[in-house]
């Protein structure tokens, strides 16, 4: 039931009844961020922006200090950004996983591979490689090899980003 109660939450927030950060949460973000990847965390939803906070504020309540860890909370999702992946996307993914993982992998396409592919399937490979996505945008925004390596990735349990991915699945 908190699963399904979860994911209505995230439903309204995507679908714009958030606010934008306030001027102390923003303060917070360039904390960690470089000066030259903040016009990057800017092209995030303010709903992703919050949750991509909410997952660096509760990497420090763990005790993480860890810079490149930090600065890789706030753009872990920065590959959805800039309307690559619609809001319909993200139910597809999370349904697909659940019911048809083989499925979904097989409609998916690398966004790069220059093949010309109907705009449903761009959205949806979007959402699928948004962790690689993200981690070439933050590598071209200046971030370390440590954070692009965190962002892209920050979906595997077991993988370099394990801490990050405990708490993005949490919040």
């Amino acid at each position: 039931m908190h699963t399904i109660a979860y994911r209505l939450w995230q439903v309204r927030q995507q679908l714009g009844f958030v606010a934008p950060l306030s001027t102390e949460e923003y303060t917070q973000v360039t904390q960690w961020l470089p000066a030259s990847a903040l016009p990057l965390f800017r092209t995030m939803s303010a709903a992703d922006q919050h949750h991509s906070l909410r997952v660096c504020q509760g990497l420090l309540k763990r005790g993480c200090i860890d810079r490149d860890l930090l600065a890789a909370a706030l753009l872990h999702d920065v590959g959805k950004a800039q309307g690559r992946v619609p809001f319909w996307t993200r139910a597809a993914i999370v349904l697909g996983k659940l019911c048809a993982p083989h499925l979904l992998r097989r409609l998916t396409v690398y966004p790069y591979e220059g093949k010309k592919i109907p705009a449903w399937q761009r959205s949806l490979s979007n959402a699928w490689w948004h962790a690689e996505i993200g981690a070439d945008l933050a590598s071209k925004a200046g971030l370390s090899e440590e954070s692009v390596l965190y962002i892209r990735t920050h979906h595997q349990p077991d993988g370099p980003a394990a801490e990050l991915h405990v708490i993005d699945e949490a919040v």
